[in-house]
């Protein structure tokens, strides 16, 4: 599958506990370089798809946080995922995932107006949405800042920009055929994450999570 070739490690024993070495890639070819960027779409989705399980008409399902911390940590955690997720995606430009980088998208301008038209936004609009996702990454994920106000993002243009992304690739970027082992569209990845963490909630909170 295309989410467990994700882990770069691999586990060995050395007379005690598992260890995880790096496995060193001596060639970043374009397969590895594109199988990466779907990697990381996928992390998003599925992250997305159980933060969005822990809620239920826009409220947490978590009443207790004091009976409930794992839960609500776990929740939290997935929050902070996805934006480190979609940052790596499409905030950071000199990242190797990014997805304008060199041999990556073939036909950047062609990608960059069919993803602004897929999303609903103009240039400036997106611009501004990824200085919000990046402000929240900064300033309360990698570092703790002294603003006293968070601004928790919407995730909503984040998950159709990242679904655009992974369709994209495997519709026009995928000539040696890279991506055999991918859901054919992002969909179909977010959809059996989102009923198979709605399933645990069910099994947590009974009936009533689903009603």
């Amino acid at each position: 599958m295309l989410l467990e070739a994700a882990n770069d490690c691999v586990k060995s024993r050395s007379g005690g506990p598992y260890f995880l070495k790096e496995l060193r890639v001596s060639t970043m070819t374009r397969e590895k370089r594109l199988r990466r960027v779907a990697i990381l779409c996928c992390h998003f989705l599925l992250n997305l798809a159980f933060y969005k399980s822990g809620y239920r008409n826009g409220r947490p399902i978590f009443k207790d946080r004091l009976k409930d911390p794992f839960w609500v940590a776990a929740n939290n955690n997935f929050l902070d995922t996805c934006v480190l997720e979609w940052c790596k995606l499409f905030g950071d430009k000199r990242g190797k995932q990014y997805w304008g980088r060199h041999g990556i998208i073939t036909d950047p301008v062609a990608f960059h107006d069919a993803l602004l038209c897929a999303i609903g936004l103009t240039s400036n609009e997106f611009e501004d949405y990824i200085k919000g996702m990046q402000s929240y990454r900064d300033k309360f994920v990698a570092h703790l800042d002294l603003e006293e106000t968070m601004e928790i993002p919407k995730l909503r243009i984040a998950r159709k920009s990242v679904s655009f992304l992974y369709d994209y690739m495997l519709a026009n970027e995928n000539e040696g055929d890279y991506f055999n082992d991918a859901r054919p569209k992002a969909v179909y990845f977010y959809r059996e994450h989102r009923l198979q963490s709605r399933g645990i909630y069910v099994h947590l909170y009974g009936s009533g999570y689903a009603s």
